[in-house]
């Protein structure tokens, strides 16, 4: 992967987090009007707990585009994500034994923020923009 691959890889990583930050935010302002406030503050719980894979990813993939020296492998990539997925089950963890939040809004924020995720990123790939982009400048190699 080039530097510029990996430049837009963490670019889109970011605009999924907004994406996400953004649906769990209307997410946990409906939970607390209708479950209460430990309800809305769970939701948000697990909504964070969710944006922690996609910033965690786009941190990774930015910190790789600026190693030109070094490209990574996909060993790089798959202990980014078991570093992600043991941080998420220990957050987790946490929060369902803090006793404090609403375990059915946690996983439900975790839910919200992850189906946010793959839908933007089902719905909206960057390639279909540029694959117009080239069609439209007359640019495209087929």
């Amino acid at each position: 992967m080039s530097d510029i691959t990996l430049r837009n890889a963490s670019r889109q990583s970011l605009k999924i987090l907004q994406w996400q930050i953004a649906w769990v935010i209307a997410a946990a302002a409906v939970s607390a009007a209708i479950g209460g406030v430990r309800t809305g503050w769970s939701v948000l719980t697990g909504g964070g707990i969710g944006f922690f894979w996609t910033a965690y990813m786009a941190f990774t993939l930015y910190k790789h585009s600026l190693n030109k020296a070094r490209q990574p492998g996909a060993a790089s990539f798959v202990t980014a994500w078991l570093v992600k997925l043991v941080f998420t089950l220990g957050f987790m963890v946490i929060a369902f034994r803090s006793g404090v939040m609403a375990p059915l809004g946690l996983i439900a924020g975790l839910f919200v923020a992850l189906l946010a995720y793959w839908v933007r990123l089902a719905f909206w790939p960057p390639h279909r923009q540029s694959a117009a982009r080239r069609a439209n400048d007359g640019s495209s190699k087929g």
